[in-house]
């Protein structure tokens, strides 16, 4: 595998035959499974590599092991519970006793039940944070859920893939409720929240494209004065801080993990000239990319 490549697993059992993991899921778009179960034989340090899944990890040990996420390395305490979403760049370290469990899903396992996961369940967006505490009671309440899901896994019978809908759709829902006491959310979204919502699912899209706060603003039907304003009001950043901070997220995911000159990567993120990213990331970052792939 050439270093400009970062290589894409679109299903778990890809994935699991790159890392040496014998375990194998026999239901389409969906798996659960113990990490210990990773043993020795699988490998215990991944490079960066992006997957065409939904990841849930619910770790009860962690020992020396570090997970990183695009360009960030995620703080792991005493109860940690972590998203992957499709297209973010991840890799990881894994201690030799790490322990807890691991739940993968394509959107197509739940399409029947939320045709919009980012809508119902906006902790797996591809801005918001991947990490989040537990309580040793909400810990407790999420191992004990996904204990039941693995082993009803473990035993094909009809309605298996049904119960596992079900039980998944409602440990997203928990997930959701630890989500928003975080966020210290209100149940009841205003117009400004919803604007906001429908703007950050818009940027996910949209941001090679264009990074004009008005081409946004069209989509939304809204003026760009007013969606800056209620950006600004809700996160205190403006519209076009967002777009921004999603572009150089990528730039940094392409400059640490690919092999990719600064003109390609300029010209893959619709910069007109390679002179124009480097601007760009300097003004936003403080070092050139070079010195960025140097660090």
């Amino acid at each position: 595998m050439s270093k400009a490549d970062i290589p894409v697993f679109e299903n778990t059992n890809d994935l699991h035959e790159a890392i040496g993991f014998s375990h194998r899921s026999h239901i389409p778009n969906f798996d659960v499974f113990e990490v210990e179960e990773m043993g020795v034989s699988a490998r215990r340090c991944m490079p960066p590599y992006r997957q065409g899944f939904y990841q849930i990890g619910l770790l009860n040990y962690t020992g020396t092991s570090e997970l990183n996420l695009n360009t960030d390395l995620l703080e792991l305490e005493e109860f940690p519970l972590w998203f992957v979403v499709p297209g973010q760049v991840f890799s990881w370290v894994r201690d030799e006793k790490m322990s807890g469990f691991y739940v993968m899903f394509r959107k197509e396992f739940l399409i029947n039940t939320f045709p919009d996961l980012n809508k119902d369940f906006p902790f797996l967006k591809m801005t918001e944070n991947s990490v989040m505490m537990l309580t040793k009671e909400e810990h407790e309440s999420l191992n004990f859920d996904i204990e039941r899901m693995h082993s009803v896994f473990k035993s094909p019978h009809p309605y298996q893939e049904k119960m596992l809908e079900g039980m998944l759709g409602s440990l997203l829902y928990y997930c959701k409720a630890i989500y928003e006491r975080h966020k210290t959310t209100e149940n009841h979204l205003s117009r400004s929240q919803i604007i906001a919502n429908k703007f950050e699912a818009l940027v996910d899209k949209m941001y090679v494209d264009t990074k004009n706060v008005s081409d946004y603003a069209d989509e939304l039907n809204i003026t760009p004065n007013y969606l800056t304003t209620t950006i600004k009001k809700l996160t205190g950043k403006s519209a076009k801080d967002i777009i921004q901070e999603r572009l150089l997220m990528e730039s940094k995911s392409l400059l640490k993990y690919s092999g990719l000159d600064i003109a390609e990567i300029a010209y893959r993120l619709n910069f007109q000239e390679p002179t124009h990213f480097t601007r760009f990331f300097k003004n936003l970052s403080g070092v050139t990319p070079n010195q960025f792939r140097r660090m």
